[in-house]
């Protein structure tokens, strides 16, 4: 009997209206040096030129698949495409960025040597204007790095940014744990809720420093940019909420973490935000948080500085007198002290120049 054939690694791309980039896009896939790969192509009702770029592809390279859907957004056509794997292993690029040469076959190595559930890299900021790479983009503790951990242990990784396509994740375990990506047709963040849903449900996972993917930023199609979109973050924290229900021993065991990351998400947009959209988006942050929220250990708070909590504090109480006075004499007093965090470790720095105390940051494992 004939053994079945099964690729090592399944690329999802979901590809709505991106004529301009997916050519580039496309090329760095089937140029990959890990060949035995297959390729999702999830045309999420595109009326551009992608179609035909799509089937001009596929039928060069018999690793295509192709999927037609009707625009439903990017959480279905992830969806879609997960559905449709077949391999042990899938990863997913968006169809405006583009990847390494090595990309799946060094996460592929990495996953099989290791047995891990996922097998993430860094990325590089690519500027779309200048069309050059301005930064790699880290956010992970150097001892971290280049080993197995689970993120329970290291919880940490529930801080950085979703970025859930520099990464290959065991499809079995996707389908084992039911995670999929929120669907919501016309919305933007879905790797929100999907990156909390790994991280928390994930055993084995392994960083690797070499940065794989470019993600394209700054230009004119990309969904963050439209404003607003943000208030579909809060659907992304109502998704985690009500995948969570199912595990809630852990969520409750969660709970400091999810508030960091829940007030990190909802101040990083509203900051964003102008005129009517941020009096309207400050009231939801606002009803999300209690007045007192800062005081009852509701929060991981070790990232942040006495300034920078007590700001936080002032924003939910904006009628205290106390804490506007807390707050302007933590302003002055950084003015001489500094708090700087810079791989896992916290210093404290008079004047700029000398420092007079450094601890370690601790997360404290919840498993």
């Amino acid at each position: 009997m004939k053994t079945k054939y099964i690729p090592k690694v399944s690329v999802v791309v979901p590809i709505y209206n991106v004529e301009k980039y997916l050519r580039q896009c496309l090329d760095s896939i089937v140029g990959q040096t890990l060949h035995d790969i297959e390729i999702i192509l999830v045309n999420d009702g595109s009326t551009d030129s992608s179609p035909e770029i799509i089937q001009e592809y596929a039928e060069k390279d018999k690793r295509i698949i192709v999927v037609n859907q009707e625009n439903g957004g990017l959480g279905k056509a992830y969806n879609v495409g997960i559905d449709a794997a077949t391999s042990e292993y899938i990863g997913f690029v968006e169809s405006d960025d583009f990847i390494e040469p090595d990309m799946y076959e060094t996460l592929w190595q990495i996953a099989k040597t290791h047995n891990v559930d996922v097998a993430k890299s860094l990325f590089w900021i690519y500027n779309a204007e200048t069309l050059q790479d301005d930064e790699i983009i880290s956010g992970y503790n150097e001892p971290d790095m280049e080993q197995v951990i689970n993120p329970r242990k290291c919880p940490q990784i529930f801080s950085f940014g979703a970025s859930v396509w520099s990464a290959i994740y065991k499809r079995n375990f996707l389908n084992n744990k039911k995670i999929r990506f929120l669907e919501s047709p016309g919305a933007s963040y879905q790797d929100t809720s999907f990156a909390f849903k790994i991280w928390s449900m994930a055993d084995s996972v392994y960083f690797t420093k070499k940065p794989l993917l470019h993600y394209r930023s700054g230009h004119e199609t990309q969904s963050t940019k439209s404003k607003e979109k943000v208030f579909a973050v809060c659907d992304e924290l109502r998704e985690i909420e009500r995948f969570m229900a199912d595990y809630p021993e852990l969520f409750t065991r969660l709970t400091r973490i999810y508030n960091y990351m829940k007030w990190n998400t909802f101040y990083y947009n509203l900051k964003r935000l102008e005129g009517k959209n941020h009096e309207i988006f400050s009231k939801t942050l606002a009803n999300e948080f209690t007045a007192d929220f800062f005081k009852n250990k509701q929060f991981e708070s070790c990232n942040y500085s006495w300034r920078q909590i007590a700001k936080k504090q002032k924003f939910l109480n904006p009628n205290s007198v106390w804490f506007k006075l807390k707050y302007r004499l933590l302003v002055i007093a950084s003015c001489f002290i500094k708090v700087k965090i810079k791989n896992g470790i916290k210093k404290w720095v008079i004047l700029g120049y000398f420092p007079v105390w450094k601890n370690k940051v601790i997360w404290k494992s919840v498993e």
